[in-house]
Protein backbone atom coordinates (compact mmCIF):
# COMPACT_ATOMS: atom_id res chain seq x y z
CA UNK A 1 0.00 0.00 0.00
CA UNK A 2 2.87 2.38 0.77
CA UNK A 3 4.40 1.76 -2.64
CA UNK A 4 1.11 2.59 -4.35
CA UNK A 5 0.85 5.83 -2.38
CA UNK A 6 4.39 6.82 -3.38
CA UNK A 7 3.72 5.98 -7.04
CA UNK A 8 0.45 7.94 -6.99
CA UNK A 9 2.14 11.01 -5.49
CA UNK A 10 4.99 10.76 -8.02
CA UNK A 11 2.57 10.55 -10.96
CA UNK A 12 0.48 13.48 -9.75
CA UNK A 13 3.55 15.65 -9.16
CA UNK A 14 5.07 14.78 -12.54
CA UNK A 15 1.74 15.52 -14.23
CA UNK A 16 1.44 18.89 -12.53
CA UNK A 17 5.00 19.79 -13.45
CA UNK A 18 4.33 18.84 -17.06
CA UNK A 19 1.22 21.01 -17.16
CA UNK A 20 3.01 23.90 -15.53
CA UNK A 21 6.36 23.80 -17.34
CA UNK A 22 6.13 22.00 -20.66
CA UNK A 23 2.57 21.66 -21.93
CA UNK A 24 2.16 25.25 -23.10
CA UNK A 25 -1.35 25.20 -21.73
CA UNK A 26 -0.92 27.85 -19.03
CA UNK A 27 2.30 29.56 -20.09
CA UNK A 28 4.84 29.27 -22.89
CA UNK A 29 6.84 26.04 -22.58
CA UNK A 30 10.00 26.29 -20.52
CA UNK A 31 13.42 25.91 -22.08
CA UNK A 32 14.56 22.31 -22.55
CA UNK A 33 17.50 22.23 -20.20
CA UNK A 34 18.64 20.27 -17.20
CA UNK A 35 16.93 21.82 -14.18
CA UNK A 36 19.15 21.97 -11.12
CA UNK A 37 16.36 23.48 -8.96
CA UNK A 38 14.15 20.45 -9.67
CA UNK A 39 17.02 18.09 -8.88
CA UNK A 40 17.69 20.02 -5.68
CA UNK A 41 14.06 19.69 -4.63
CA UNK A 42 14.21 15.97 -5.37
CA UNK A 43 17.26 15.63 -3.13
CA UNK A 44 15.57 17.62 -0.35
CA UNK A 45 12.46 15.44 -0.53
CA UNK A 46 14.58 12.28 -0.55
CA UNK A 47 16.35 13.53 2.57
CA UNK A 48 12.98 14.25 4.14
CA UNK A 49 11.84 10.69 3.41
CA UNK A 50 14.99 9.31 5.01
CA UNK A 51 14.62 11.59 8.04
CA UNK A 52 10.97 10.63 8.47
CA UNK A 53 11.89 6.94 8.42
CA UNK A 54 14.55 7.44 11.10
CA UNK A 55 12.64 9.81 13.37
CA UNK A 56 9.49 7.80 13.98
CA UNK A 57 7.16 9.16 11.30
CA UNK A 58 6.83 6.19 8.94
CA UNK A 59 3.45 7.42 7.67
CA UNK A 60 5.21 10.34 5.95
CA UNK A 61 7.78 8.25 4.08
CA UNK A 62 5.58 7.34 1.06
CA UNK A 63 4.58 10.98 0.58
CA UNK A 64 8.15 12.29 0.63
CA UNK A 65 9.36 9.38 -1.50
CA UNK A 66 6.70 10.14 -4.08
CA UNK A 67 7.66 13.80 -4.08
CA UNK A 68 11.34 12.93 -4.52
CA UNK A 69 10.67 10.52 -7.40
CA UNK A 70 8.15 12.82 -9.06
CA UNK A 71 10.25 15.98 -8.95
CA UNK A 72 13.68 14.39 -9.47
CA UNK A 73 12.46 12.02 -12.14
CA UNK A 74 10.70 14.78 -14.02
CA UNK A 75 13.89 16.84 -13.99
CA UNK A 76 15.52 14.06 -16.02
CA UNK A 77 12.54 13.08 -18.18
CA UNK A 78 11.85 16.65 -19.32
CA UNK A 79 15.10 16.60 -21.28
CA UNK A 80 13.59 14.05 -23.66
CA UNK A 81 9.96 15.13 -24.04
CA UNK A 82 8.79 17.41 -26.80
Amino acid sequence: MKVLAAVAVACVIAGLLYLSLDSGRFAPPAERAFSMPLVGLGVIFAGSAWAASKSGYPQRVPFFTGLAVGVGGYALVRLFIR
